[in-house]
């Protein structure tokens, strides 16, 4: 009977004070693992969303850089419209990143303005006037003259881009770091091919590169 007795009572007993203690301890262990492997997850999915924007901010860039580039236009024959049709591309570098530029004339539309059929473009980095960091500018004249390279209105694409990097193929396949259709030494002709390629920053200051590849599609007459 006093065994029966014993055994009631034990099973009847509540837990100590220090098995409590220790059961809170080992339960805020397990919970600071969670919550750690949760707060570690939230954070890569939010840099991955960061890069994701920024990937498609620069492949937008991308994609209206190589539209204005694959309407190259480059004559044939002699023209006396007083017009410079120039496919001017620089290899420049500074700090040990590329600063490239390019000018020439294009077929595509303005963003503003009406359309004359051509138009001077140019892509290149600039500092911004007010915070100083470099942009990727779009230099568009609507009135073609003798100089490819001046005047005209200037649209950012992108801020925060550190890099601009040209490189162009002939019709051999074979890659350059500049262009220029005034001289001899690239046949007075356009590039068959621009490779593009941008260093920029994403939000958190990381640095993301991309490129594209676009095909000079204008044939002059």
């Amino acid at each position: 009977m006093c065994s029966l007795l014993r055994m009631c009572s034990l099973k009847n007993r509540g837990f100590t004070l220090v098995e409590v203690m220790i059961a809170a301890g080992i339960l805020a262990v397990i919970m600071s693992i969670v919550y750690s492997s949760f707060s570690g997850s939230l954070k890569t999915m939010a840099i991955g969303e960061e890069r994701g924007d920024a990937y498609r901010k620069g492949r937008l860039i991308l994609s209206r850089m190589s539209q204005e580039i694959s309407c190259a236009y480059l004559p044939q024959t002699q023209d006396l419209s007083g017009i410079t049709y120039a496919f001017i591309g620089e290899d420049k570098e500074e700090d040990g990143k590329p600063r490239d530029s390019l000018h020439f004339i294009s077929t595509i539309p303005p963003i503003e303005g009406v359309s004359t059929g051509l138009k001077e473009v140019g892509f290149y980095l600039a500092p911004d006037s007010q915070t100083g960091e470099l942009t990727l500018v779009m230099r568009e004249d609507t009135t073609p003259d003798d100089r490819s390279d001046e005047g005209g209105k200037r649209y950012v694409l992108g801020s925060t881009i550190f890099g601009l990097d040209f490189e162009y193929y002939d019709e051999n396949g074979r890659d350059w770091k500049r262009w220029e259709t005034t001289s001899s030494t690239f046949g007075y002709t356009l590039p068959k091919v621009v490779k593009i390629s941008l260093l920029f920053k994403d939000e958190r200051g990381e640095a993301i590169s991309i490129t594209a590849k676009t095909r000079v599609l204008i044939v002059g007459e």
